[in-house]
């Protein structure tokens, strides 16, 4: 990968499926009924389809830093929530390098990525650091 400020990393993308909210549920012992009964969304007035959990939205996110830098530690990540994610929504998860610098022999790197989906730009945007 070209590491210069202001390349783009490259993209990942998921088919988010009810399986998946599913499965985040158990994992996370999240009773909560949006991720699994389209009409508690409904009830809430969030729309009809179910939601994604936020904690998978960040697991998106991590996906996508490996995806980019398989061999790298994540030092910071910063993540502010905008929206909701909803099943058989296309997730991809974009960005930029924003600074490089130099400590201990070490290369840091700081991205800002977006997660959008095919109707929703920005729902999650994470300012990362990290040491390749």
């Amino acid at each position: 990968m070209n590491l210069k400020i202001g390349h783009r990393i490259n993209q990942w993308s998921h088919h988010v499926r009810q399986e998946d909210l599913n499965s985040w549920s158990k994992i996370l012992n999240d009773p909560n009924p949006i991720h699994f009964d389209a009409n508690a969304v409904k009830k809430i007035g969030q729309g009809d389809k179910c939601i994604n959990q936020g904690p998978a939205n960040i697991a998106y996110i991590i996906n996508t830093i490996f995806y980019n830098f398989p061999k790298c530690k994540i030092l910071k990540i910063k993540n502010r929530l905008n929206g909701n994610v909803f099943v058989n929504d296309l997730v991809t998860v974009s960005g930029k390098i924003t600074n490089i610098s130099n400590k201990n022999e070490s290369i840091i790197i700081k991205l800002l990525l977006n997660l959008s989906t095919q109707e929703n730009n920005s729902l999650v945007v994470s300012e990362v650091e990290l040491i390749e």
